[in-house]
Formats: C-alpha cells, structure tokens, sequence
C-alpha cells in the first residue's frame, strides 16, 4: 500500500516518543514475578512477528482460570505485547489469566479492518487452546485501552448485535464474555475529529468509504452490550469522549461504571494505569477487577 510521507513522518514521531516514555516508565521491572506463570511468544497467525502473544497464569489460584483478554493501545500504530507485559503480569497476579498479544500495525502493515481481524484471530485461537492452558471458557473478559478500547467497543458489539455481526465475517466463539473494560478508550470514530490525526494512518479516507457502516459502532450497541468499566484521567485527552460513552451506555440500560483519576493537585494522563510503580493506577485497577468479579459465573 502507498503510505503517505507526511503521515508517516508523524507515526514516527509519535512512536519514538511514546517508546521512550514506556521504557522509562518500566525501567527495571523484572520480567518474572512469583505470584504468575508466563507463556511467551505463542503464535496464533500467519505473522511469527505480529502474530504472537503472551499467556500470564495466576499461580496461587485454582484452575480454571478466569480470564482477560487483553487489546493493546497505542493509536492503530504503535504498541506491542512487550509494552503491555508487566501490566499484564499486575493483573495476572489479582486472579485472572492475561492473555497479551501482538497484532499488525497502521501503516505499514494494517488499514481498517486488519488490526480488528488480527483480534478476531486471536480470540479464535485462544478458543482453540483454552482447555490446553486451564482457562475458564466461562469466564472470559475483554480489555482494552485508546485504540484498543475502541476494537473491544467494536468487537463487543458484534457479540452481542447479531444484526451488526453479520457485516463481518466473524465465526462464533465457544467462549463465554462476562465483562469489558475500556480505558481511556477511542469511540465515535466516524466523527471529524476522531479521524484528524494518526487515526488516518488506519482508518484511511478510502477504507472510511468501504466500511462506513462498520465504522458506525454506536449505531448497533443495543441493552445486550456487556457489563462494562471505564477509566479514564483528569489530563486524558479522550477524557471527555469517555464520558460520552459512559453516557451512551447508561442510555441504552447498560450496567457500567466510569471512573475518573487524578486531580489538577495529583494529575493523571492518558493509559496512566499501565503504571505498575503508581498507587493510583493500582487502585484503578483494582477496581476494575473487581467490577470484573462480580460478573463471574460459578
């Protein structure tokens, strides 16, 4: 695909800002910890690159295992399991199986729907292999924050619209979703400014076209839109379209909880969660795995 050059040159810039702020934020955080199993680098797809994930099992807890399946940010082009392990781990270690995968990236190797197939992969592959790694095909939760956030919004809604699931061509999971968490997460997509930025490396004006209907994710949310948890920050900059969509759900009688952190004494940014040296991030996750423990099912 051609890739324009002036796009590019600010996914660039963004990746190596946002690497070098992960990298320092993780700096010195031990790539095993007691309390979880690892499973690295398991290939669910073609790609052996973008293709992989990561399975974290909860060691003091009986199988099988409730689990979140988690859908890295980073705004369609950047972001990758290695990013996300030590948050994942955090969580593992609170009672859940974290499943934490790659997919391809805008826009080198994705434009809509590409990354969102890539999940689709993977989820069909975790259905595949659930009973291999003790996983309660029950109990399962999806998770996901920015970009991420929108894909489990959008991926959420075709298991529970069958209307809007047959625009996609998506087999059925022998899976059972209790909850979803979107943190900071991107929705309303097709809004002008939602596409204004780094979004147009993935969601490009002729893919936008194509899909238009796809794209109109709010459109097909019905009351059977699963129970759902959204974080979001003070210094979000998708503060105010989280509470949109918190909103929205309410709207629609949809179980759901939003929580905002941080104050302008103590600011929170954007995915500040991911932070496993920052008390507040803990207590946000913390309660939202336990938002999470109240939809499993015996």
């Amino acid at each position: 695909m051609k890739i324009n050059e002036k796009l590019m040159q600010a996914v660039t810039k963004f990746r190596t800002g946002a690497k070098k702020s992960d990298d320092k934020r993780d700096a010195g955080l031990p790539h095993n910890i007691p309390e979880v199993e690892r499973f690295d680098n398991l290939q669910y797809g073609q790609d052996s690159k973008w293709n992989s994930l990561d399975i974290y099992l909860p060691k003091k807890v009986d199988p099988p295992f409730p689990t979140i399946i988690n859908v890295h940010g980073g705004g369609w082009v950047y972001g990758t399991k290695e990013t996300y392990q030590y948050y994942g781990m955090g969580l593992a270690k609170r009672g859940f199986a974290f499943i934490n995968p790659n997919y391809r990236l805008a826009p080198e190797h994705a434009e809509f729907p590409d990354e969102l197939n890539d999940v689709d992969t993977y989820l069909h592959w975790i259905d595949d292999h659930a009973d291999e790694y003790r996983l309660d095909r029950n109990n399962f939760f999806l998770l996901g924050d920015s970009a991420g956030g929108q894909m489990v919004e959008q991926y959420t809604t075709i298991l529970t619209n069958p209307d809007y699931a047959k625009l996609f061509p998506y087999k059925p999971l022998n899976l059972h979703f209790r909850a979803i968490g979107l943190n900071c997460a991107a929705s309303f997509v097709l809004t002008p400014a939602s596409l204004a930025g780094l979004e147009g490396a993935y969601f490009t004006p002729a893919t936008v076209k194509k899909y238009h209907e796809q794209l109109d994710v709010e459109k097909y949310i019905t009351k059977d839109f699963l129970p759902t948890f959204l974080i979001t920050a003070n210094k979000d900059f998708l503060h105010d379209i989280q509470f949109t969509l918190f909103g929205f759900l309410l709207g629609h009688g949809i179980q759901a909880i939003c929580k905002s952190y941080g104050n302008d004494e103590n600011p929170r940014a954007h995915v500040f969660f991911i932070n496993q040296r920052d008390k507040l991030a803990q207590l946000a996750n913390d309660q939202e795995i336990e938002f999470f423990k109240n939809y499993i099912v015996d």
